[in-house]
């Protein structure tokens, strides 16, 4: 639980980081001070893969910088047999002591040591465990049917210390050497490259690999296993691979192909060449994040990193470059130069999200990739419009609150207000910045204020000044805008919130454009423009805040909805939408911006608006339900038809993707029959159809398909996800089967989840899919209730949090409020401001319900 309060910050009242109080400790409880300041590792890990354990040794080069008698580091799940303190003139054998309440051991000695140069030398023995963190097993089945099994690792956030005894925080940096004594045929992939290879008796052989720059414990990486590389490719003279299980070669080419052109696109971006001495991208069948950016060796989840070109949905492909992107840009951003301590890890993820952006707008352009972004602004947008939202930069002591740092206001929220920012200075302006930023301080460690001093220094601007509103206070403001008698534009600002306003203010950085040019300012209170009765605020769509414009100034806004670029329009579809979810606009209004976009082209905009729709449909009654099935009918029903489901040879991918998304809208959410009947015959015919080629034709016949399948779907959605050919096609069939309106299937896949059959990695979202179905989802909580520790034992610690991602579709109100009441019962630790913004983001559901039930007016009709 976290407790703060808010002061000021400059002209912006704000929460600073030292305004908060952590009831279950201080940082100094978890953070070490520089008393002991380690410069090198030196690791030998032997890894039993089938005793699931592994034993190590170690030695590691330290600075003591004042008088003690013993040492404190981290660890957890180690068993440390001995350690000794080696220095001139001392050999001092250690006393061993664990705290497992803060995941450290002292080391008492026999003498008093001075302020110099020590090496503590160590062995010490662990498990390889199942978890997804630390140093763990991951299982595959080959292509004889044999079950394999290899050992991986996730250090990120607190974990390197179940792999090894370390200073585990991100400001104590070091260099790392690891050798690594594995079976013969075993690859063995570490974050440096290979300099050297002895054979062992017993069939083993000892890897020796090269010593890593300066870099915190956090990103040391050990993978071994029976694996297989791809081509070496070589850019600009870093060795580039991907590494995989056998057997999926094939899938590897795009993920080369996105790598290449981003490590080249980073360099010179940053004007800092890529800091490592080669670069491994690994696809990781258990793995419980999307990836993790550890130097040279980045690891991966399957549908991250492997893929087919051919078959894929533009989404699936997508995600892949920027995922690739993403992890890439760490190598810069949290590897050279990485935050002083976990309450700065916007520094890291924030970064990486904008530059991810960057680079797949750079590697294919048609992609439109800051429009796609703009919808996972807006699911930032949605949580920071509650009373429960954080800062994105908060204090954090202990490593639970640690994990519970990388959420949605973290990456989404922080990438997004990066590029409000970058837009208002000037892309050049702003990119000379960073560069200044990551020269003067790579190897090291930073706070937000290093990053401020050097976009200012550049731009001229009172960067600190306005961007620290942004960072150390929670929410975003809403931009007014009144017309005035004499025909200027007065606007004012509240603090947005779905469920009553805030007390917060903001600098805004306002751009605006009219027939009579563009403008920007920065809005405080209030301000005044005079630009016409044509006015666009939040001009480019890239504003983190929302735009509440009156009737009149409206209207004109709709009148020339296709005049706005691609971005405004998304803004102006969101704040119409969020308006609805606020009370402040009806659901009918939001059906009429709908129906004015017949004319649109743009995926991206089409899943905003029918995702509202959706919601519409998951609250309405059945009569208006009826109504509105009739209304999608209406507004989808030529563009479906002129796109049909036969894919031309030179469709353009966005085209591909508009397809899906509008066939997918007028049979799942239109309930049309013909779309329902060509959409069951595809997924019949499998592969020898034609049409179910295509990746975003094949996905949206699968929907469309589940969305009113049988048990008998259900079980053959289940053969076909174990029979999948390509990581996403699995992941279609899993999620089509949680899809089917059948309560049987619904408990046999719980009951799949927690037996394990379901693969740890997989059990959160496909429990949150379960759990937000119209049909089945109620039945499935009453389940996951009967059986709670069982239900949180299946999924990764750190994921259990995303169980409740679309709980927001229980807005029953008496399932709503048993939904609440149990989760106010069984607390779950650090990730409670997480769980509470989700029950929040219910109770807004449960208002929205209530308005529009039997309420709605649906345009036509």
């Amino acid at each position: 639980m976290v407790v703060w309060t808010e002061g000021p910050c400059g002209a912006v009242p704000c929460a600073h980081p030292s305004s908060w109080e952590h009831v279950i400790g201080n940082q100094s409880d978890y953070r070490f001070d520089r008393a002991v300041v380690p410069s090198h590792y030196q690791i030998v890990l032997e890894p039993d893969i089938g005793g699931a354990s592994f034993v190590g040794s170690e030695v590691v080069d330290f600075v003591l910088t004042e008088v003690t008698d013993s040492i404190v580091l981290n660890s957890v799940e180690l068993d440390i047999h001995e350690a000794t303190i080696k220095g001139p003139g001392v050999e001092s054998a250690a006393t061993i002591v664990y705290d497992e309440d803060l995941e450290r051991v002292s080391l008492t000695l026999s003498q008093t040591l001075e302020p110099g140069d020590y090496q503590l030398v160590a062995t010490f023995s662990g498990i390889l465990n199942d978890k997804l963190h630390g140093f763990y097993l991951s299982k595959y089945t080959d292509a004889d049917g044999i079950e394999r099994t290899m050992a991986t690792s996730q250090l990120q956030a607190t974990d390197a210390r179940r792999a090894f005894p370390c200073w585990d925080q991100p400001d104590l940096k070091a260099t790392f050497g690891v050798t690594l004594i594995v079976e013969d045929g075993h690859m063995a992939i570490t974050n440096g490259p290979e300099i050297g290879r002895t054979a062992l008796d017993g069939g083993k052989a000892e890897i020796r690999f090269g010593t890593t720059m300066k870099m915190s414990t956090y990103l040391v990486a050990f993978i071994v296993g029976e694996l297989e590389a791809s081509e070496t490719v070589d850019v600009d003279g870093t060795p580039l691979r991907v590494i995989h299980v056998p057997g999926k070669a094939s899938l590897a080419a795009f993920a080369l192909e996105a790598g290449a052109f981003c490590l080249r696109y980073f360099a010179d971006y940053y004007g800092i060449p890529y800091p490592g001495k080669k670069l491994d991208m690994l696809a990781i069948p258990d793995f419980s994040a999307g990836a993790m950016e550890n130097l040279g060796a980045i690891t991966y989840r399957e549908t991250a990193l492997l893929v087919d070109p051919n078959t894929a949905t533009h989404a699936e492909l997508d995600r892949v470059a920027e995922v690739v992107a993403h992890e890439l840009a760490h190598m810069w951003f949290g590897d050279l130069v990485t935050m002083g301590w976990w309450e700065g890890v916007w520094l890291n993820e924030a970064f990486a999200t904008f530059m991810e952006n960057k680079a797949v707008e750079a590697f294919k352009p048609e992609w439109n990739r800051w429009l796609g972004f703009a919808t996972s602004r807006q699911s930032a947008l949605e949580i920071d419009a509650l009373r429960t939202t954080r800062p994105i930069e908060l204090a954090v002591a202990s490593p639970e609150e640690a994990d519970a740092m990388f959420d949605t206001l973290t990456y989404e929220k922080g990438g997004a207000v990066l590029r409000m920012l970058e837009q208002y200075l000037g892309e050049e302006v702003f990119r000379a910045g960073i560069s200044a930023y990551l020269v003067k301080h790579s190897y090291a460690n930073t706070v937000t204020s290093d990053l401020w001093d050097a976009l200012e220094e550049v731009s001229g601007e009172p960067v600190a000044e306005m961007m620290d509103g942004w960072i150390y206070q929670g929410g975003y403001p809403r931009l007014n805008a009144a017309e005035a008698e004499d025909g200027t534009v007065e606007l004012t600002q509240d603090h947005y919130r779905f469920l009553g306003g805030g007390e917060g203010r903001w600098m805004v950085p306002l751009r605006y454009r009219s027939s009579e040019g563009d403008g920007r300012m920065i809005v405080r209170e209030t301000a005044v423009l005079d630009p016409g009765d044509d006015v666009l605020l939040n001009a480019g769509g890239d504003g983190f805040y929302s735009v509440r414009y009156d009737a009149d100034l409206m209207a004109g806004i709709r009148s020339r909805l296709s005049s706005l670029t691609s971005h405004e329009r998304s803004a102006v579809v969101w704040d119409t939408w969020s308006g609805v979810l606020a009370g402040d606009t009806s659901g009918s209004a939001f059906l009429e911006l709908v129906a004015a976009l017949d004319a649109e082209r743009e995926p991206a905009i089409w899943a905003v608006a029918l995702g509202g729709v959706a919601e519409l449909d998951n609250v309405v009654s059945s009569d208006l339900r009826s109504d509105l099935q009739s209304f999608v009918r209406s507004v989808l029903g030529s563009l479906a038809s002129e796109l049909g489901w036969e894919v031309s040879v030179g469709d353009a991918a966005l085209t591909r993707q508009l397809r899906g998304v509008v066939l997918r809208g007028m049979g799942a959410l239109g309930d049309d029959d013909e779309t329902k009947r060509i959409a069951r015959d595809i997924v019949a015919a499998g592969g020898s159809d034609p049409r179910s080629r295509d990746g975003d034709v094949a996905s949206a016949a699968l929907h469309i398909a589940a969305t009113s399948g049988t048990l008998a779907d259900f079980d053959a959605f289940l053969e076909a996800y174990c029979d999948a050919s390509t990581p996403q096609e699995a992941i279609r069939y899993l999620r089509a089967a949680a899809t089917v309106p059948d309560d049987v299937a619904a408990a046999r896949l719980l009951t799949m989840v927690v037996d394990g059959t379901i693969r740890r990695q997989d059990s959160y979202w496909l429990l949150a899919t379960m759990l937000g179905q119209r049909q089945t989802g109620a039945a499935t909580w009453e389940r996951i209730k009967a059986q709670w520790d069982t239900v949180l034992a299946a999924m990764p610690k750190q994921n259990i949090r995303r169980m409740f991602d679309r709980v927001q579709n229980r807005s029953e109100p008496e399932v709503a409020k048993d939904i609440k009441a149990w989760i106010a019962d069984h607390p779950l630790g650090a990730a409670s401001t997480l769980i509470a913004q989700q029950m929040e983001r219910l109770d807004v559901r449960v208002g929205l319900r209530s308005r529009e039930a039997t309420s709605l007016k649906v345009p036509g009709l």
